[in-house]
């Protein structure tokens, strides 16, 4: 039994309100309450606000390198340099590297909430490849004993049934959901729909010249063939940007009259900023990252970067460590722990540099103690605190020979 199912072991056995939920859905699949495919077409396909948000946060993290450590003793950490499990993660399968393979797993879990991997290997062994699944083709399937007895990926009528310790199912927080976490598009969804709307709008009204509607007028009454005539020549001699500009020739006494655009009506672009605004706020992405370079929440591009990272990417690396520790790493060993390589995220280097200037500074700390605060491992011989030659105690100070010889400082003043 790997530590998964001891721990679902020790939910179903301990929390009564968990029975409680998995006894209303046993034996049954939970199927996903939101269609995935209309977050992805309107949300993310349809949206640059959200692609750019979506893409930002998938590639920053997948560019993070992983690090294998091994506890030795005092709980000192031990870098593994060459080991299967980091084979396995810059190669996950035959059609993708680490980067590729990561970057579709974190921008599954920010577009549905939930990101699937499924482990493939032989039943008695080390996996040697990894998956990521659709989340709209997966559903969870209850149990009473471990609470999840494993999960069903569906496609064209075909059914392919998984156990539960065969797939890892990363999930976002949902406050009304037991199963599947909350999609960031779903929350942002009214946004997203404003701002799809005001694009189309501002579409609309370029095809029609970019100018205001108008409006014909005439004391009589138009012919059906007068009619059908004027509508065609509209459609397609004034209407488009191609057509800018172009006269439109008037016939049986009508006359023009533009319709002026109010203040309500040009508040559409305030609008669309705004709901670009908000749905950077939902990702966590600053507006200034993404091309929105009329809000400035930070006062240049380094700072919001750096607070990119700090607030949004570490913790979403954090959940990720998390989850394959607890579901990957144990079956290659129960000494190891995966971690993922800091120091290579170009963004943090100035406050690395800051935090490595600190340590070196601080006479106080052994060796080891700086080495620990820094992250790197500690070496024999490392406990023990080392200062500056120059700093002596002030009760050994000598005093200059001048203090202590009247007559060498009558013969100094004299050589002046």
């Amino acid at each position: 039994m790997n530590i998964l199912d001891r721990i679902r072991q020790f939910m179903t056995k301990q929390s009564a309100a968990t029975r409680a939920i998995v006894l209303l859905w046993e034996g049954n699949p939970v199927w996903t309450p939101r269609n995935f495919g209309d977050l992805a077409k309107e949300g993310f396909e349809a949206n640059v606000t959200v692609y750019a948000c979506v893409m930002e946060i998938a590639r920053s993290a997948s560019g993070i390198p992983w690090l294998l450590y091994r506890k030795g003793r005092g709980n000192r950490k031990i870098e593994i340099e060459d080991h299967p499990l980091l084979t396995l993660l810059r190669r996950p399968n035959p059609w993708q590297g680490q980067a590729a393979f990561f970057e579709a797993a974190t921008a599954f879990l920010m577009l549905a909430g939930n990101s699937y991997i499924e482990c493939v290997g032989p039943q008695r062994g080390l996996p040697k490849e990894l998956y990521t699944l659709r989340p709209d083709r997966m559903k969870v399937l209850p149990d009473m004993k471990n609470m999840i007895a494993g999960y069903r990926y569906e496609i064209g009528g075909q059914k392919q049934d998984f156990e539960a310790n065969a797939v890892l199912h990363m999930k976002l927080f949902s406050a009304l959901d037991d199963w599947y976490g909350l999609s960031p598009i779903a929350v942002a969804g009214r946004s997203v729909d404003a701002d799809n709307e005001a694009l189309k709008w501002n579409y609309a009204l370029l095809k029609n010249s970019a100018r205001p509607p108008g409006g014909l007028s005439t004391q009589g009454n138009l012919s059906d063939d007068q009619f059908s005539r004027l509508k065609k020549q509209m459609e397609e001699k004034i209407s488009g940007a191609d057509n800018a500009g172009r006269p439109l020739l008037l016939e049986a006494g009508l006359d023009w009259k533009p319709f002026g655009l109010s203040p309500t009506d040009m508040d559409w672009l305030e609008g669309r900023k705004m709901s670009r605004v908000e749905i950077c706020n939902v990702f966590q992405v600053p507006p200034e990252l993404i091309g929105i370079q009329d809000q400035k929440t930070y006062s240049n591009y380094q700072e919001a970067r750096k607070a990119f990272y700090t607030e949004t990417v570490l913790p979403l690396m954090d959940r990720i460590c998390d989850d394959l520790n607890n579901w990957l790493v144990p079956v290659f060993g129960d000494n190891i722990t995966l971690e993922y390589d800091k120091d290579e995220i170009e963004a943090l280097q100035e406050d690395r540099e800051k935090v490595w200037t600190r340590v070196q500074n601080a006479n106080w700390l052994t060796v080891n103690e700086k080495r620990s605060a820094t992250g790197y491992d500690e070496v024999d011989g490392g406990d023990v605190v080392l200062v500056p030659a120059t700093l002596i105690p002030l009760q050994g100070a000598t005093p200059p020979p001048t203090m202590g010889d009247p007559n060498l400082a009558n013969s100094q003043n004299a050589a002046y």
